[in-house]
């Protein structure tokens, strides 16, 4: 009840200010080097705001670093009546997750073109969509201030889920932007001890003028989870009637927390005479070279404690047989040199290229072997030196492409490398409706994850000598936006895959694994009526090291319409998740790791979504009747084996921007 108050509180503000402000303005491009004193019209006004302007509109100019943080990739903001009712940030990146049915809990995706295999601290991987790291940071550029404020809420007292994002950035002055952000995941679950609770808060700036740029983040992420070992009995809920809350669960007083720090920075200074380029619309100004140097610190941790233990769902205890507190701290320093040359500005090459160095410095501290003094931390330091390599086209108006590799020269990982291959060939010039073909390809050789070689907790302990991962991946894609339709495939041939197997710890085969995908986007629209579909098919070869669903499909079908001149927008529709049954992985809380198993399939259950959306000015809101077909037909709707989804709720909340 205190939720619902608080957000009809909120709504009548929102409705009272959207009616009483004119918008006079919205996201644009802005130029990168000079604001000078006249609006986008390039009219003269009468009055100055704080930087400067005369009459200014609301400019915004927005963007992503990549490419090692070495390139701005433009980003769009989400201004529009859509795709809010598509909450969860685990459905945002896959559209078919194995997870723990409630909202901020560990997943894997069941596609697995779509995993992150990326993370450098394995503890997070099952977590990563939750969290903002630098790498994930939309950078601004704004001739007013601009706010947006996300909240969404739903379920009963002592059930609740709430969901807020807030994010305020403003330019100090037309070359310098700061701005916060503050995300927070907050639920208590439908089941016994599942409750979630996250947050992030990060502090960013950009400073841009003339030859010098610096890019800044201060960033905290924060993750507490109850592990409940999921249902006691799944006929409790496949063949009874019993409330969610009533069933009983394998845990109880089990805990796990992670905590993530990063401190980033990046500094570029252009080399030689500036010269005026226009970039995906956008006018900005280059050099023909740069030297970008990056500084990024991060330090994780990752805690397990429990103060009851269960005999019958444990088979260890190598530690202790009455509590558990598992321990794993990982910190790493990195910095990186490089040189951009950047294309069609120089007399040495007619082609961009980036030759560079990273160099990081990590510690991981862990529990000693039980032979060795118990419960006691050792600190084991890696460090790794690569060199960094790469020719780009991005310039051309038809077809652009980027060449990359990372070779590790020195260190822990010696002889890792990574070759990547991307091109773009537009059918007709990319400035228009894109239309063309994509080729991707990729070849790597990793080291395994640290902890996956050697780690050592109350339950689970192993000492592995793993050998090195090769991975080759290459895709091909067809889109038209004008069309709206994407379709593409993907092969990925993996050889010494590693994994965690039956018994809760890691394996490595010897087995080459094949994964073959295809994919297919597709919007279909009659009238004012708008029948979005995903669809994604997979084959492996090795099923029972690599399961994976054969067909996931997203389907998403709505009316929407326009009124009182567009200053009313109404969407009205419904959602449909699917995946053919497999026998997905189950999840360990003492590792928080999902492992093989071969007892139960889940899947080949269609979870629907009813919702209702609306937008005042530059308010929307919306409601949502999540999983209405809980109550029909089959209860077997488990996301993973023993956690069922979340049953039938009711949920409500807003998106409110300001540009002002």
């Amino acid at each position: 009840m205190k939720q619902f108050f608080l957000f009809v509180t909120i709504l009548i503000c929102t409705c009272l200010n959207s009616y009483a402000q004119v918008f006079d303005g919205g996201p644009g491009d802005l130029e990168n080097k000079k604001l000078g004193s006249r609006n986008k019209s390039g009219e003269k006004g009468n009055e100055m705001d704080s930087l400067g302007y005369n009459n200014v509109k609301s400019v915004i100019k927005s963007w992503k670093l990549t490419d090692f943080a070495s390139r701005i990739e433009y980003v769009e903001l989400d201004t529009m009546l859509g795709s809010q009712y598509n909450y969860n940030p685990i459905f945002r990146n896959s559209i078919s997750n194995t997870y723990l049915g409630n909202l901020g809990s560990p997943y894997i995706s069941n596609v697995y073109k779509d995993r992150n295999n990326s993370e450098q601290f394995l503890l997070f991987s099952n977590y990563r969509d939750y969290m903002l790291k630098p790498e994930d940071i939309i950078f601004f550029n704004t001739t007013t201030p601009y706010t947006s404020i996300y909240y969404e809420t739903g379920g009963a007292k002592g059930q609740a889920e709430n969901l807020l994002k807030v994010l305020q950035t403003q330019n100090v002055n037309p070359f310098w932007n700061v701005g916060v952000s503050y995300n927070l995941i907050s639920s208590d679950g439908q089941y016994q001890n599942q409750k979630t609770k996250l947050y992030d808060f990060s502090f960013f700036s950009t400073y841009r003028k003339e030859r010098y740029g610096l890019d800044f983040v201060l960033n905290q992420n924060s993750l507490s989870n109850e592990e409940n070992g999921g249902l006691l009995d799944d006929t409790e809920l496949t063949d009874d009637s019993e409330d969610s809350e009533n069933l009983q669960v394998k845990l109880d007083d089990s805990k796990s927390k992670l905590t993530n720090f990063n401190f980033f920075m990046k500094h570029s200074y252009g080399i030689g005479e500036e010269r005026e380029v226009v970039q995906e619309k956008d006018t900005t100004y280059a050099y023909p070279m740069n030297f970008v140097y990056g500084f990024h610190y991060e330090s994780d941790s990752w805690r397990f404690r429990e103060t009851l233990l269960d005999d019958t769902f444990y088979s260890n205890y190598y530690y202790d047989s009455e509590t558990t507190f598992d321990k794993v701290e990982y910190s790493n320093f990195r910095n990186s040199f490089q040189l951009i040359f950047n294309e069609n500005k120089n007399k040495w090459i007619r082609l961009g290229a980036r030759v560079g160095i990273i160099s990081d410095f990590g510690k991981y501290n862990s529990r000693l072997e039980v032979n060795e003094i118990s419960l006691h931390q050792k600190d084991s330091k890696v460090h790794n030196n690569q060199l960094l390599a790469g020719l780009f086209s991005n310039a051309g108006s038809k077809l652009n492409w980027n060449a990359t590799g990372v070779f590790v020269f020195e260190g822990y990982k010696q002889n890792d490398f990574e070759l990547k291959y991307e091109l773009t060939k537009w059918i007709g010039k990319k400035d228009s409706i894109p239309h063309g073909v994509s080729i991707f390809a990729k070849l790597d050789s990793k080291t395994p994850d640290f902890l996956l070689s050697k780690y050592y907790g109350n339950h689970q302990q192993w000492n592995l000598n793993l050998d090195k991962t090769t991975e080759l991946e290459l895709g091909i894609e067809y889109f038209n936006e004008k069309n709206h339709i994407k379709i593409g495939g993907h092969i990925n041939q993996i050889d010494n895959y590693t994994y965690f197997g039956l018994s809760a710890t890691p394996e490595q085969t010897g087995k080459g694994i094949t994964v073959l995908t295809g994919y297919l986007e597709k919007r279909f629209k009659l009238g004012n009526f708008y029948l979005n579909q995903k669809l994604v098919g997979q084959k492996g070869s090795e099923d029972k090291i690599l399961p994976l669903p054969t067909f996931s499909v997203y389907s998403d079908n709505y009316y929407k319409n326009t009124f009182f001149n567009g200053a009313l927008g109404l969407q009205v529709g419904f959602a449909v998740r699917y995946n053919t049954a497999f026998y997905a992985p189950d999840y360990m809380p003492s590792t928080g790791q999902f492992f093989l198993q071969d007892q139960k399939e889940t899947g080949d259950y269609p979870k629907v979504d009813v919702y209702f959306n609306f937008r005042i000015k530059r308010t929307r809101i919306f409601f949502m009747y999540e999983h209405m077909n809980a109550s029909i037909g089959s209860k077997n709707y488990f996301s993973a084996p023993h956690y069922p989804l979340n049953p039938a709720m009711l949920k409500y909340g807003l998106i409110w921007t300001f540009y002002n």
